[in-house]
């Protein structure tokens, strides 16, 4: 990790401040307790010349939350970044701004192809020339982070060679850093900001974008999404040449194909849209509820149209992992939503969450039932069972109730998929296309043979343990039912403790696992 000097830190928070104070964001300044870092041209530009344009204006003409997504582009790498992941987490801002920070976008120049070609030989160990026969200095895509060249291999195959820009992992540190001296700042000085959590709103955004800043991460990941869904032929996620990937290089397959269009430029490029926009749902649904790992960021940038009526997803910097449980919980949800059976949905999210001191759990439920109440009573182009999602999910913050990042990950990867299903027909909505697919879901949700081995396998020394522990436990058993007592009762609102009856109930499910081995052994 790098070190940040006193002095780089002073002059990157007087550039926030006095951005943030030119912009009408005072109150944040002053909550920040930055006032005194406000360059004094701009208080006195602001203050006797307000007709006079300050060189630190930003986007003045817009509301605060799209003023808000232009000062964060206008700070640089690190803060679209931080923006990108407030927009994933309702629960940290205003969902009003949330919803303006999904439009975020990296408006950044490409550094020198002569840079990416060094940094490439030195990242690798080898003359450019032994890696590859062509490799084109001008890059064909830029972003905050890397840029992205087209080369070709000795063989003859296409590759495209993903650059991370030269000293973004100090100038990332160096924000993050102050980031973090600013949210305990925060905090010290507003303990009302304490339900928006900000220290951990940036321990989370350091963790997340140390991860984006290691390709090989991004390797491994689509190597596994690829690996999961290699029997789907009507879905294609690229290669790894890993011989050419480092921490700072990665080196993928170069896949030809069309952006997500109109329905009708596709069929013209010969392309069927409903079969695409069946492949897309059916592929995002199986990698959520099937498999647990997913692609958060299906936006149309990171999604291919191939011949056959194909699809590709690119880009795995950003995805989601759930467990078992997690998934099969978030699968009742998303079939309750989609079938229409509404009053299960608050019960269930309460069932994932944590609630923290002082939480009102029945507030939540009333709030949920209002929001789907509402969101049902609008007109049918304003309806979206994933941006409905994602508003209960943002509700919890309000009410103490706390969601795991990785459901409101899910929430915007299915807001996405969504947007990006509009872009080919902008009146079909996620119900509409997981409609047809609610029997596979249903199937993959409910108990066979397979889960019940994976259940096993993951599970088998916690079930020899409370089988090892039975004769202790009988006991105990037979005393409560002699003497018809049961444990304390546990609040409605909070999840059980294991207790017995969760002990013996583990003996049972082991039990069982293990007669239903036996019997197909």
């Amino acid at each position: 990790m790098a070190t940040v000097s006193l002095r780089a830190q002073f002059a990157r928070a007087s550039e926030i401040a006095t951005v943030l104070f030119a912009s009408e964001f005072h109150w944040l300044v002053e909550a920040l307790g930055l006032s005194a870092c406000v360059s004094p041209r701009c208080r006195f530009v602001c203050a006797f010349r307000p007709k006079q344009q300050c060189p630190h204006h930003v986007a003045m003409d817009r509301p605060l939350p799209d003023r808000m997504r232009a000062v964060l582009e206008r700070l640089g790498p690190t803060f679209v970044k931080a923006g990108q992941m407030l927009a994933l987490r309702p629960d940290y801002v205003p969902l009003e701004y949330a919803e303006a920070l999904r439009s975020l976008h990296d408006d950044v120049p490409p550094f020198p192809g002569e840079q990416a070609a060094r940094l490439v030989e030195e990242e690798l160990g080898k003359p450019l020339s032994q890696l590859f026969t062509e490799f084109e200095r001008e890059p064909f895509a830029a972003a905050s982070l890397s840029q992205v060249h087209h080369a070709l291999l000795p063989d003859g195959r296409a590759v495209a060679v993903k650059v991370q820009r030269p000293g973004i992992g100090e100038q990332v540190e160096r924000d993050l850093a102050l980031l973090a001296f600013l949210a305990r700042r925060l905090e010290r000085r507003r303990p009302e900001a304490l339900a928006f959590r900000p220290s951990a709103a940036v321990a989370e955004f350091a963790e997340y974008t140390r991860r984006e800043l290691d390709f090989r991460r991004e390797a491994r990941t689509a190597e596994r999404v690829r690996g999961l869904m290699g029997g789907e032929e009507e879905v294609v996620v690229p290669t790894v040449d890993w011989e050419r990937t480092s921490q700072r290089v990665l080196t993928m397959e170069l896949l030809e194909g069309e952006r997500p269009a109109p329905a009708e430029q596709l069929r013209e490029q010969g392309l069927d849209p409903e079969a695409l926009l069946r492949a897309g749902a059916r592929a995002m649904l199986r990698q959520i509820f099937v498999h647990g790992l997913f692609h958060a960021d299906p936006h149309p940038g990171n999604v291919l149209l191939l011949p056959g009526d194909r699809i590709a997803f690119l880009d795995f910097g950003m995805f989601g992992r759930l467990d078992r449980r997690t998934r099969r919980r978030m699968g009742f949800v998303f079939w309750a939503l989609v079938a229409g059976e509404y009053e299960a949905v608050g019960e269930q999210l309460l069932r994932l969450s944590t609630l923290r001191p002082g939480a009102d759990p029945a507030g939540f439920r009333s709030a949920v039932s209002e929001t789907v109440e509402e969101w049902f009573g609008a007109r049918s182009e304003e309806y979206s069972i994933a941006r409905l999602l994602l508003r209960e999910l943002a509700l919890g913050a309000g009410y103490g109730v706390v969601f795991p990042r990785e459901l409101l990950l899910l929430a915007r990867s299915l807001v996405n998929l969504e947007s990006t299903a509009a872009v080919i027909d902008p009146g079909l909505s996620l119900a509409e296309l997981a409609r047809p697919l609610l029997p596979e879901l249903r199937r993959a949700l409910l108990l066979d043979p397979k889960a019940l081995e994976e259940a096993w396998r993951e599970n088998r020394f916690e079930y020899f343990d409370l089988v090892l522990d039975l004769p202790d436990l009988v006991p105990e058993l037979a005393q409560r039912l002699r003497d018809g007592s049961t444990p304390a009762r546990q609040p409605p609102d909070h999840r059980p403790s294991h207790g017995w009856l969760g002990l013996a109930g583990g003996v049972l499910a082991g039990a069982l696992v293990a007669r239903l081995l036996t019997r197909r052994r």
